[in-house]
């Protein structure tokens, strides 16, 4: 029995109905993909703004959340993985217009006219899975992104209608509600946030001395009692995969100073050092990596769990990149290797977006412990080389 529907024959006064609908931009160009009518309906993808917040030196809402998603893109035709059918990553940010991003570094890819180059694709005939979401704040007015913060997630819905939590510099830890006039400082006790994210649907963080805490439906911080055994690296990042929570331990060739690594200290630092000199700042001591270990945190309660030592991914791969984790089953992407960490020596989010420096990408093999530089590879969309 054929079940294929012609969707184009659906009555008229139905296409904008459903249109108006769509709010996410994959939707609204499947939708717009499937004919001319279909097309015609409705305009170019113009996301809303989101709630407004504020943001660190700042009086007032100036900043709206641009959301970034990481998807793996690849061909439906055959069934099966294989070397030629495998798929690549693609990192889409949308703001006040799609752009294209590298998914580790987050740098800009250009071309023309980023939403007429991912309108040119017709996504009928690709899938594309979500692998992961990051945010950053933008200013409301001019443009860029807002310095002085490390991380930013929006909470879970249950916890608020729209909040967000951002790791600041110094590690800080703060959230705001929509419309807030400032951040307000979650007490923590005076440990330095590296990571954030959101597992099982509730914010952890974790320090950098490798303490997992638990941030509770009131911005409390609840710490999980864990027994923390080798954690000796200087930066750590949290990752979900397959339902597990991670921490990834980054080793550096030479220690850094928690209190000058983690970004400028008050927004005039742009008028003395100016962007050039900021660049050259950042990229003169961002320090090495040299070494990554991994463990599975065991959670056996809300409150309590233990660490489980990770010697090795299997299929599964890694990535660190500046603005989220994810990981993927590297044999669904082309050139990626499994048991292997994919990552950036960047630390810098703001400078990346801002086109000041140009990070650059290195693989961490779990095997034999070896760095090498990623270059040009096939894992990335091959329609957009540009980094």
């Amino acid at each position: 029995m054929d079940t294929t529907v012609d969707w184009s024959n659906l009555p008229v006064e139905l296409w904008p109905l459903i249109g108006d609908k769509l709010k996410i931009w994959i939707e609204f160009l499947r939708f717009r993909s499937v004919c001319h009518s279909w097309r015609s309906c409705l305009p170019r993808f113009n996301p809303s703004i989101l709630p407004k917040f504020p943001f660190p030196y700042s009086d007032g809402p100036n900043a709206f959340v641009s959301e970034n998603t990481v998807y793996l893109l690849r061909n439906p035709s055959t069934s099966s993985p294989s070397p030629s059918s495998r798929g690549w990553l693609v990192k889409v940010e949308e703001s006040d217009k799609l752009r294209l991003r590298n998914p580790i570094t987050s740098r800009r890819i250009r071309y023309a006219n980023d939403s007429s180059f991912l309108e040119a694709f017709n996504l009928l005939d690709f899938n594309m899975t979500e692998l992961s979401k990051s945010y950053v704040l933008r200013y409301i007015h001019g443009s860029g992104s807002v310095c002085g913060l490390n991380k930013v997630i929006i909470v879970p819905p249950d916890f608020n209608d729209c909040a967000i939590i951002v790791i600041c510099d110094k590690g800080m830890l703060s959230f705001a509600k929509n419309g807030d006039q400032k951040l307000t400082l979650i007490s923590h006790g005076g440990f330095v946030c590296d990571d954030i994210i959101v597992y099982k649907g509730q914010p952890y963080v974790v320090d950098s001395l490798g303490s997992v805490f638990r941030i509770d439906s009131s911005f409390k911080v609840v710490e999980l009692l864990c027994k923390l055994v080798g954690l000796g690296g200087r930066r750590k990042h949290l990752v979900e995969s397959c339902g597990e929570l991670y921490v990834v331990d980054r080793y550096f060739e030479q220690e850094p100073n928690k209190q000058e690594d983690s970004g400028v200290d008050f927004p005039l630092s742009f008028l003395v050092f100016g962007l050039r000199g900021r660049r050259e700042r950042f990229e003169s001591r961002d320090p090495k990596a040299v070494e990554f270990k991994v463990y599975k945190l065991d959670l056996l309660d809300e409150e309590g769990g233990r660490w489980i030592e990770v010697k090795s991914l299997g299929d599964q791969a890694f990535f660190l990149a500046m603005d989220c984790s994810f990981s993927v089953l590297a044999q669904e992407v082309a050139g990626c290797k499994g048991n292997c960490i994919y990552f950036t020596d960047q630390n810098d989010l703001n400078l990346a977006l801002r086109e000041v420096t140009r990070p650059e990408s290195s693989v961490f093999n779990l095997e034999d412990h070896s760095i090498q530089r990623l270059g040009s590879s096939q894992i990335f969309c091959p329609l957009a080389s540009g980094d």
